[in-house]
């Protein structure tokens, strides 16, 4: 009997752990470099094996090079979906090579790392001068891997790394293990397939008996449906609302409308439909009306290549018991709220235009009459080119050129955008994204973006403040109306009547369309917050006409796995202050209800609890007040108006004196 439990003791010992070999856990992205020996190496999740391995090279020549090849697989096999990174956080291999001739050295060294049908290649430089002092491992962090789009590792699934490197004289390597050899991933979403798959078995033709009022969890693996069979009573209204859970957007099933087969074993007539998102769970409630008494069949179906968890409950109900129908629901036109706003509005100054037309009009008035007046020619130069020449040289400048150079700086150039222009491209662009065929890493890429900008690419926007609003360290913060203007259900509802070439069966959207404006209404709220609390300046500005310009560069993102947002930044904005402002601003809450049926509506919820630290905002370069040529133009205005007046008064009392000094000289004349 001993000898019995023993052995089995040693088999579980032995045997390898019935988990994920990569997986979201903490630590579960941390591949080691493990061997038993040359021909015994895998990756593994802990250290394990011998501290190092070594081999003997004795033929190798300049001319007869010999490679080695080491590989490691990943043990034990995948069993979990994982979402693979787009990087490396970081990679190292301590390899050194040692002779008698060079002494200690590093080879050049190529890695080959296969993840599912994947491979990325990293080669690096070799070290053959000792003297240098590079002896440390190689070593690369945020290294690209090349995934073509594919970012899924399913179960079963392997990922392999491949060393090679060549040698030239004979000599022994040895490769550091045990801590010192590994590779990092960030695997920020995994799952158990078959722990979530608990619903099973149920199919179309075998349903599980249930009460609709029941919750019931499980997952839509690939085209499998699952089904479900029960009693419904008599009812006015039938409701049964479905809750998926997040997953990356490539395997997210399709969330069509289900099977809901009546006594008769007729299909049930279209429901109307209510969509609510909140921070990334997808809860969808179909509603019925007036149906049988009976037994019921419902069923969802999934894709291949598709995976969710989800869970369901049903409700029956009578009228007028409270808000149980879509249309009882109290929907309103939702306005931006100022959630970027967190300046004070009490010792608010008001900005207005700098380019000042009444001044220009002034000013060339005086011009040409200046013109008239100087005609006729003064004898007196001291007055011309002391008083009457600098004052039309001021006025020019002050009244003029200023203000001309004021009104250029407020008009909108060519490569600019309005707020208008800039949110109607942003639908453009999220509605390709949203598109069924639309790959998930192009879908993350472009709905991450802010404000739409890839890595590389320059955002130039035009807007108008009506007032600067204090912070408590000294700084402005910009306060747009133009935000408050905006109707977010017209502009989303309006761009899927332009886009949509699917007509609405039975009053209802199509899928593409419905997943456009969840995804529209949340994106265009983030993308809000952020430009509005990115509106700081240190001095309050001359002009209420606010140029934002920069270049936005790639940076970590926040918010959902399959659709992360603030992926891009400013480029004089370091990455830890946008990771402050990121983590402050994200709102706790992000709920959004689509009504889908004979009238579509939004409703939005969003709570944000951070109280944000004013020091946390940062002024950036990127937002570019108009300002007038010269400072305080109207003084110069003035100053040269008032050496225009001058030079004439004394113009004309000196005209008036050579005019008295003429008729006095002509009397006497007279009298002579």
């Amino acid at each position: 009997m001993r000898r019995a439990v023993a052995i089995l003791l040693l088999c579980i010992i032995s045997s390898p752990l019935a988990m994920a070999a990569i997986d979201s856990e903490e630590g579960g992205g941390e591949l080691w470099f493990s061997c038993d020996d040359v021909n015994d190496c895998s990756l593994t999740e802990f250290h394990t094996g011998e501290a190092s391995i070594s081999g003997t090279v004795n033929s190798a020549t300049p001319l007869t090079p010999e490679t080695i090849f080491l590989e490691l697989p990943m043990m034990p096999q995948q069993s979990e979906i994982a979402l693979i990174p787009d990087n490396i956080d970081e990679l190292e291999i301590d390899l050194r090579y040692q002779d008698d001739v060079i002494g200690l050295s590093r080879p050049d060294l190529k890695v080959t790392i296969i993840i599912a049908q994947s491979t990325t290649v990293i080669e690096f430089e070799g070290d053959s001068n000792p003297a240098d002092g590079m002896q440390g491992p190689y070593s690369v962090e945020n290294e690209p891997l090349n995934h073509g789009g594919d970012r899924l590792l399913w179960p079963d699934e392997e990922i392999r790394i491949l060393l090679q490197f060549e040698v030239e004289r004979p000599g022994n390597w040895q490769l550091n293990l045990r801590g010192a050899s590994y590779m990092l991933l960030d695997i920020i979403w995994s799952e158990d397939v078959d722990s979530r798959d608990v619903d099973e078995p149920s199919s179309y033709a075998s349903p599980r008996a249930t009460d609709l009022e029941t919750i019931h969890y499980g997952a839509l693996v690939e085209d499998d449906w699952d089904c479900w069979t029960f009693e419904v009573d008599n009812h006015e209204i039938l409701r049964i609302t479905i809750e998926w859970e997040e997953v990356p957007s490539e395997i997210e099933q399709t969330h069509g409308r289900p099977d809901l087969i009546m006594p008769d074993n007729r299909m049930a007539p279209i429901p109307d439909l209510e969509t609510e998102v909140t921070n990334g769970k997808t809860k969808m409630t179909w509603q019925w009306r007036a149906l049988p008494v009976g037994e019921y069949d419902f069923c969802i179906g999934g894709r291949l290549n598709a995976f969710q968890p989800y869970q369901w409950a049903g409700l029956i109900a009578f009228e007028g018991l409270g808000p149980t129908s879509p249309e009882e629901f109290d929907y309103s036109t939702w306005q931006w709220q100022g959630y970027g706003m967190k300046a004070d509005n009490y010792g608010s100054q008001d900005l207005s235009a700098t380019s000042d037309l009444m001044a220009l009009i002034l000013s060339l008035a005086i011009l040409v009459g200046l013109v008239i007046e100087f005609r006729n020619n003064t004898t007196s130069k001291s007055v011309r080119y002391g008083i009457f020449v600098p004052g039309v040289l001021i006025l020019i400048l002050g009244g003029v050129v200023s203000p001309l150079w004021a009104i250029s700086g407020e008009v909108q150039s060519t490569e600019e955008k309005n707020l208008d222009e800039l949110i109607d491209s942003r639908l453009d662009q999220l509605w390709h994204a949203s598109h069924p065929n639309t790959p998930a890493s192009s879908r993350a890429l472009h709905v991450g973006s802010t404000f739409g900008m890839l890595d590389g690419e320059t955002l130039s926007l035009r807007l108008v403040a009506d007032s600067a609003w204090p912070l408590d360290d000294g700084r402005w913060q910009l306060h747009i109306p133009a935000f408050y203007e905006l109707d977010f259900e017209a502009l989303i509802f309006n761009k899927v009547a332009e886009k949509s070439a699917v007509n609405p069966v039975d009053d209802l959207l199509d899928s593409h369309s419905r997943s456009f404006i969840l995804l529209a209404a949340r994106t265009l709220m983030l993308d809000l917050l952020m430009l509005e609390a990115l509106l700081v300046v240190d001095e309050i500005p001359d002009s209420n006409v606010i140029h934002f310009k920069t270049e936005m560069v790639s940076s970590g993102s926040l918010g959902l796995i399959k659709d992360p947002t603030w992926g891009t930044r400013p480029i004089d904005i370091p990455e830890g202050r946008w990771r402050l402002m990121q983590e402050n601003l994200y709102p706790n809450l992000i709920s959004i209800t689509m009504l889908d049926g004979i009238k579509d509506d939004l409703e939005f919820r969003i709570l944000i609890d951070n109280e944000i630290n004013h020091n946390l905002l940062y002024s950036s370069e990127s937002v570019q007040p108009s300002s007038p040529l010269l400072e305080s133009q109207y003084l110069w205005v003035i100053a040269g108006i008032s050496l225009v007046v001058l030079g004439i008064v004394i113009e004309t009392k000196r005209r008036t004196r050579a005019k008295s000094i003429l008729q006095q000289f002509a009397a006497d004349n007279k009298w002579n």
